[in-house]
């Protein structure tokens, strides 16, 4: 997944940044982020790595890495230079405030999803009469496994939004490119400068 966000932010994003709005960074990149998450609900009680969780984490890998340049860019574009420090601080803080926020409600759900889960799942099994160490410990896992499935599913939900959000209130256009030191404009003659 790191790499893929390495892949995302420094291959693709930062050359598209220049010739795209970032809207068409954003939305794009949390489609990808929302589908890989949308690939985890499926996750078995035993999965593959290769087959079933690899997939998915290089595209949220890829959409995350689609998504962070823009997101800084528009943050801190328009800002004074002597508070450009500040206003970078803020964002990062913002991700990191945002994450925790995150972390803790999709993990509320996932407890209380698997909660309920193994709960209605072991008096379904005290009611037929099966009730030993195995079917706990399959119940258990199952319930794990479900409630961690519901609340990636929230997770993918909630990225769809923030995509739609990116791209329907994000109205700043594709940053200017700026000259390198010492680099002659595409317009220049120097013959007609000889002329002046």
């Amino acid at each position: 997944m790191t790499a893929a966000i390495v892949v995302g932010s420094t291959q693709i994003s930062a050359r598209l940044m220049s010739r795209l709005p970032p809207r068409l960074l954003m939305g794009p990149g949390a489609l990808l982020a929302a589908s890989g998450l949308f690939l985890l609900t499926f996750l078995p009680v035993e999965p593959a790595y290769v087959s079933h969780v690899l997939p998915a984490m290089l595209l949220v890998g890829l959409g995350m890495g689609l998504i962070f340049m823009p997101v800084v860019n528009v943050a801190t574009s328009g800002v004074a230079p002597r508070d450009s420090g500040v206003t970078s601080a803020t964002v990062n803080t913002a991700q990191q405030v945002g994450g925790s926020i995150g972390t803790a409600l999709l993990n509320t759900i996932a407890t209380s999803t698997a909660a309920t889960y193994v709960t209605a799942h072991l008096k379904a099994a005290a009611l037929t009469g099966a009730v030993g160490p195995a079917v706990r410990d399959g119940v258990t896992k199952a319930g794990v496994v479900h409630g961690f499935n519901v609340a990636i599913g929230w997770a993918a939900g909630i990225m769809l939004l923030a995509g739609l959000v990116a791209g329907t209130l994000i109205t700043a256009r594709a940053p200017k490119r700026v000259a390198e030191p010492g680099a002659v404009p595409a317009a220049y003659d120097p013959h007609r400068m000889r002329e002046v």
